[in-house]
């Protein structure tokens, strides 16, 4: 009888070792293989987060950290422009993909160090600098009960950036960023500083957000703010044909519902037919204060765990089976301001030879379904190394000109790995024409801060009201003042193209 348990505890062993320990054995070979620090971003104005172009200033001028002294140096280099017959781009975090802050051979203006900060908290508003990163901002809201509304899902982002990209996040039914900004004070082509709000120089207000840089520089930014709380994770694992029902199902008056989010399975065994819906529901907590919490490393095992997908079949399924069995938060209690806190660069690659390429599609609550099925026999055909899908809810923007979510829309944002070479380079390409075409069988539209592989008629029938969009930029500065290679691309009349 004893014989017979010890064969038997040596099978259980066995049987754990095998279960327990490859998974093991895999994290511990991905760490070994991967990079000690993250890629290095290019120099300012050389260029962007893709890695992928690379761009040649005749200057690059770092504004001024005096809010008062940058304003004039602003100004100044505007009307020099201007005489000189000169372009200048704008550059914040450079996270955008496609030559929007950059122009050949122009002046960059960088933002970084215009940061500074003020709360009104009468008012529930911050006033903050276009150059803060949105990891300046989150301590120091935290610290007084504060959050932001409505931001991207990572910190290392600028404030400038995000709103001239008019992002959005995990804030659930919620419009894009825009709808959050109270006010912003800019200076024009003309070497004038306006403030525009809904109510004043509403025009250019609905123009600049959304505008990628191209109506002038953007100084300072009112924000609505909001209150930091706790959030427990809740995941639903369903079929992604039924996602927008069961999306409204959950979310659609709960008020207790503080964030949600969905991911899509990339993984081999179920490539496209299973997804989660995960909700981040409201609760009282009496644990210690957040600012420790901020404080907090970045979880290297979370990192793991997501880049031993690459290139590995069974590295996606594993993670897509640690989600649906543990959670990506694995049951703590988090903060609005922890969820929010987290940098792209935990999960970007280390390896020189590549790159992490976005994507975003927007699809309207009816056609998500539809999209889904019609997009998957274009992955199994190209087989990119697509490493994630999250999608995201938006509600319709009334702010912004060049609305990409005149309805309510999902986002799918798509996360690849892609060699820095021609070959690779020209795979994505076709494989984004193609999946901007089924977007667009599916009223849908793609979203304009990545790299641009669009053709321009995929382009206008995505934006059709971008011709119009151009031609008011071509009126607020018509000498051309601020340029860059996405209004290179796009920007200029049809008949010219």
């Amino acid at each position: 009888m004893r014989k017979r348990s010890k064969i038997a505890l040596i099978l259980v062993a066995l049987v754990v070792a095998v279960v327990v320990g490859r998974p093991v054995l895999f994290l511990a070979f991905v760490w070994l293989n991967d990079g000690a620090e993250p890629n290095p971003m290019p120099s300012v104005g050389v260029g962007d987060a893709s890695r992928m172009i690379t761009n040649v200033p005749d200057e690059v001028i770092a504004v001024a950290e005096d809010p008062a002294a940058a304003e004039r140096q602003i100004s100044d280099l505007i009307q020099r422009a201007a005489s000189e017959g000169r372009r200048i781009s704008i550059a914040g975090a450079r996270h955008s993909m496609g030559g929007h802050t950059f122009y050949p051979g122009g002046i960059t203006l960088d933002m970084e160090a215009f940061r500074h900060m003020s709360l009104d908290e009468d008012k529930r508003i911050l006033t903050v600098g276009a150059g803060a990163r949105w990891y300046d901002i989150i301590p120091y809201l935290d610290a007084r009960g504060y959050a932001i509304s409505i931001m991207q899902s990572n910190n290392d982002f600028s404030v400038g950036g995000s709103i001239s990209v008019n992002c959005h996040g995990w804030q659930n039914d919620k419009p894009p960023i825009a709808s959050s900004v109270e006010s912003f004070r800019i200076v024009t082509p003309s070497g004038d500083t306006l403030r525009c709000s809904r109510q004043d120089n509403g025009e250019l207000f609905s123009l600049a957000l959304g505008g990628y840089g191209l109506f002038g520089v953007i100084l300072e930014v009112d924000l609505r703010i909001t209150d930091n709380e706790y959030y427990e994770a809740e995941a639903h694992l369903i079929e992604p044909s039924g996602y927008a029902d069961t999306y409204h199902k959950l979310t659609e008056n709960q008020s207790d519902v503080g964030m949600a989010y969905g991911r899509l399975s990339v993984a081999p065994k179920s490539f496209f037919e299973e997804a989660s819906i995960t909700l981040l529901r409201r609760k009282e907590t009496d644990l210690p204060n957040k600012e420790t919490l901020l404080d907090k490393e970045p979880s290297v095992l979370k990192r793991l765990v997501f880049r031993g997908g690459v290139n590995s079949g069974y590295g996606k399924n594993f993670r897509w089976w640690v989600e649906k069995e543990i959670g990506e938060t694995g049951g703590k209690l988090l903060s609005r301001n922890q969820l929010m806190n987290g940098p792209s660069s935990l999960y970007s690659s280390r390896d020189p030879d590549t790159t992490d390429i976005l994507h975003e599609y927007f699809i309207p609550s009816d056609q998500l379904a539809n999209f889904i099925e019609k997009s998957r026999p274009v992955f199994l055909k190209h087989q990119p190394e697509l490493l994630n899908v999250t999608i995201r809810n938006i509600h319709p923007d009334h702010d912004t000109f060049l609305s990409y979510a005149p309805e309510e829309v999902f986002g799918l944002v798509l996360l690849f790995s892609q060699e820095r070479d021609e070959e690779a380079e020209a795979a994505m390409l076709m494989l984004t024409r193609e999946l901007i075409d089924v977007a667009h069988a599916c009223r849908g539209r793609y979203y304009l801060p990545y790299r641009p592989h669009a053709t321009l008629e995929q382009f206008h029938q995505a934006y059709p009201q971008a011709s119009a969009f151009f031609t008011k930029k071509r009126h607020f500065d018509p000498q051309g003042i601020f340029e860059n290679k996405f209004y290179q691309t796009y920007g200029q009349p049809l008949e010219t193209k």
